[in-house]
């Protein structure tokens, strides 16, 4: 039977909510209004409070809503979604809440607004207790919000960006959803079209009936190149250009010339099925086999392990890890984002060659980074060559798309010695 939800752990420690204090002291509608219309463009308000804090503010305004929650990834605790309901400005239409958090944080969210006379996008009514204000902060007593993980992932697919910040991301059902970035968190300068930079072609074909997206670089190059696989192409060809990232990194120079395919999930279903499921050892062989094969034959690109790359996020992470450990002669390098290790640990899976593994995760992920740190340590035993990088974010394309470059470039990079 398929897991479609990892183990339901609240998190380690309890976020960090605070008052604003211009916020605090806004005394009547017009100040509100004036205050929210001065944040446009500049949201969330992110503000240094020590060399190891930020203090990051969300706003929404809403003068019909009841109750709005912000979502943030992984900030906002699924057993505890009381601490994530905005406060209101008393007398306006101002709803607002303060975290701290450190510098190099970075993540995706959403706002969902109650509204009257319309079906509640949140789980359960609220206990009249609600939400008070204290000296200390802000706090969220008890409110009877509760949600299965599944009705989560439905509420988000309902949720609203932030109209007052520029940067956006899109999750995997192609939901637009706002991200707030600490000032130290990684650049990401690859992911967005630039002037300047001659585009590759992309079309789209089929291998065995299945879509895939083929990427050439604009520059012909003189020999094979390498090649990069990608599942969940479907999400890598729109919502997050994974073309658009190799035509930058390699206008810097910092990858050769290198071709790519982009393999399409077939929905939500088959992906399960494929990548989690009874048709996971079957999926697993046709990546490694007519997939590749078709690629080599299609695409002036090399033959070598050590030039070929399988990248993937969440479930794609781990299937990435299980084609990179158990097809090492066909893939010898392995690109995974947060890969869903409480799916399966991979002690199982035969080890075919050395691979070279870029196993990243998120700092946020407190079901995910113990597994991803036990794996590091078992596979360098096992003589693969491991980069282990955790960026400070959750279980999300908000660093995923600055990842996924870092990934690329880290294993097509020469190696030492």
């Amino acid at each position: 039977m398929i897991r479609r939800t990892p183990p339901k752990v609240p998190r380690p420690t309890p976020v960090r909510r605070v008052t604003h204090p211009e916020i605090a002291a806004l005394g009547d509608p017009a100040a509100a209004q004036a205050f929210y219309q001065a944040t446009a463009g500049r949201l969330p308000l992110v503000e240094t409070v020590d060399d190891a804090t930020v203090r990051v503010t969300f706003c929404w305004w809403d003068p019909d809503a009841v109750r709005v929650l912000l979502f943030v990834n992984r900030l906002t605790d699924e057993t505890r979604l009381d601490d994530s309901l905005l406060s209101r400005v008393p007398g306006t239409a101002l709803w607002h809440a303060s975290y701290l958090v450190e510098p190099d944080w970075r993540a995706s969210y959403c706002f969902l607004a109650e509204r009257p006379g319309g079906e509640s996008p949140l789980p359960s009514p609220p206990e009249p207790s609600g939400i008070r204000a204290e000296p200390s902060g802000i706090r969220a007593e008890p409110s009877g919000i509760r949600a299965d993980q599944i009705r989560i992932r439905e509420l988000l697919d309902r949720g609203e960006a932030d109209p007052h910040n520029p940067d956006h991301s899109v999750n995997r059902a192609g939901i637009e959803q706002s991200v707030a970035s600490g000032p130290h968190a990684p650049a990401q300068p690859w992911h967005r079209s630039r002037d300047g930079v001659r585009p590759g072609t992309f079309e789209a074909g089929e291998v065995d009936g299945r879509r895939v997206w083929w990427y050439a670089p604009a520059t012909p190059a003189e020999h094979p190149t390498p090649l990069v696989v990608a599942l969940d192409g479907e999400v890598w060809t729109s919502s997050h250009s994974l073309p658009t990232i190799l035509d930058n990194l390699i206008a810097d120079g910092l990858l050769p010339p290198t071709h790519a395919v982009l393999v399409d999930s077939g929905g939500r279903d088959q992906r399960w099925q494929e990548l989690a499921g009874d048709d996971v050892a079957e999926y697993d062989a046709w990546l490694a086999g007519p997939l590749l094969d078709a690629a080599r034959a299609r695409l002036p690109v090399s033959e070598s392990a050590d030039e070929t790359v399988i990248v993937g996020q969440s479930l794609g992470g781990l299937t990435a890890l299980r084609v990179g450990l158990g097809f090492g002669d066909r893939f010898g390098l392995v690109a995974s984002q947060s890969a869903s290790l409480w799916q399966d640990d991979l002690s199982e899976v035969p080890h075919r060659g050395r691979a070279r593994i870029h196993l990243a995760h998120g700092a946020q992920e407190w079901v995910l980074a113990p597994d991803h740190e036990l794996l590091a340590v078992r596979l360098r035993a096992a003589g693969h060559e491991v980069l282990a990088p955790r960026y400070n974010g959750g279980h999300d394309y908000a660093w995923w798309r600055g990842a996924v470059g870092d990934a690329i470039v880290a294993l097509l990079s020469p190696r030492d010695g």
